[in-house]
C-alpha cells in the first residue's frame, strides 16, 4: 500500500493525496509548482487546489502567483480523528433512533464496571450540545478532561460541583477544596447529567462499581437537584465566610454542625444536613475522638 492510499482511505481523492503530500514536502509552492511535483495534471490542479482550501486543509497565500502551505499534518491527523468520533456518535444516535431505542425515555441501563462508566461519560460528554453538570472526583475528573475540554471549544457550558480540590481548564467551578475529602465518604459516587435529558451516576468501587444510565426526566431531574443543591449549599457556605481557601475534613464537619444548630436542623427533620451524620460518625471514630 502506498503512502497516498492511506490518506484515500481516510477521504481524500488520489489527487487531493498527491498535492497534499506534495505540499508537505515542499512547505510553500504555486501552482505550476505543484502539478509538475506532484504528477497532477496542470488543467485539474487548480480544482483540486480549491477543494483543499475549501476543507482548510491548504492556505492560500494571496500574491502573483498565489501560494499554497498546507495544514501541519499533525493538526490535520487531530481535527480528522474528532470528525470521525463525531460522525461515529452521530450515526450511533441515528441507528438507534431507527431502533425505536430513543422513544423509550423510561429505561434504566446498568453499566458494571468503572471502565464502562468512564467510557461511557465520554461518549455523552462529546455528545453534549448545550450544558453539562457534573458532580466528581478529582481522579476521575482527570480522565474526562480532554473529553470535557473538546465540548467546551463547542461552546457547551460545563458546571463541575467537587469536595477536592482541583484545577480544571474553563469549567465553572464549586469547590469545598476539602485537602482530605476521602476521610469523610467510603464511597465515590458521581454524577453526570447532560443537556438536562441524560444522566449517568453511581459509585466508583473499581470492577464492582455499578452505575445507571437513564433518560427517564424524573430521575435526571432528582440528578440534577441533587447537584443544584450541593451548590446551593457552597454557595449559601460561602456569602457566610464559613469556607478557607483550603478546608480539612474535620474543618467541613464543623462547618456542618454549626449551621445543623444554626438552623435546627435533627435526625426528625430534612436530610439535607444530617445526611453527612454517617461520615461524621466515621471520621471521628477513625480518628479516635
Amino acid at each position: 500500500m502506498s503512502g497516498s492510499d492511506y490518506l484515500e482511505n481516510l477521504g481524500f481523492s488520489r489527487n487531493e493525496a498527491k498535492v497534499y503530500t506534495t505540499l508537505l514536502k515542499h512547505k510553500q509552492l504555486n501552482g505550476y509548482e505543484i502539478a509538475k511535483l506532484s504528477g497532477v495534471s496542470r488543467s485539474l490542479v487548480y480544482e483540486v487546489i480549491n477543494r483543499l482550501v475549501g476543507k482548510g486543509i491548504l492556505l492560500r497565500l494571496e500574491g502573483e502567483p498565489n501560494y499554497y502551505k498546507p495544514l501541519d499534518y499533525d493538526k490535520l491527523i487531530k481535527r480528522m480523528k474528532q470528525e470521525s468520533e463525531n460522525n461515529i456518535n452521530r450515526a450511533e444516535d441515528y441507528l438507534k433512533s431507527l431502533t425505536g431505542e430513543e422513544e423509550s425515555r423510561d429505561f434504566v441501563m446498568n453499566l458494571v464496571g468503572f471502565d464502562k462508566f468512564i467510557k461511557k461519560a465520554m461518549a455523552l460528554i462529546d455528545r453534549a450540545t448545550r450544558e453539562i453538570s457534573l458532580s466528581v472526583w478529582s481522579n476521575e475528573l482527570e480522565l474526562l478532561q480532554d473529553a470535557l475540554t473538546r465540548a467546551m471549544e463547542r461552546g457547551v457550558k460545563v458546571y463541575l460541583f467537587t469536595f477536592e480540590e482541583v484545577n480544571p481548564k474553563g469549567a465553572v467551578l464549586f469547590s469545598y477544596r476539602i485537602s482530605d475529602a476521602e476521610k469523610l465518604f467510603p464511597y465515590r459516587r458521581m454524577t453526570l447529567v447532560v443537556d438536562g435529558e441524560q444522566c449517568l451516576t453511581g459509585e466508583n468501587n473499581g470492577d464492582r462499581s455499578i452505575f445507571i444510565y437513564t433518560r427517564n426526566h424524573a430521575v435526571v431531574s432528582l440528578a440534577t437537584d441533587e447537584i443544584v443543591l450541593n451548590i446551593f449549599w457552597y454557595k449559601y457556605m460561602e456569602k457566610q465566610g464559613l469556607l478557607r481557601k483550603k478546608n480539612s475534613s474535620e474543618d467541613f464537619l464543623q462547618i456542618i454542625e454549626t449551621l445543623a444548630e444554626e438552623l435546627g436542623i435533627n435526625e426528625d427533620m430534612t436530610k439535607n444536613l444530617m445526611v453527612y451524620e454517617f461520615q461524621r460518625r466515621k471520621y471521628y471514630e477513625s480518628e479516635g475522638h
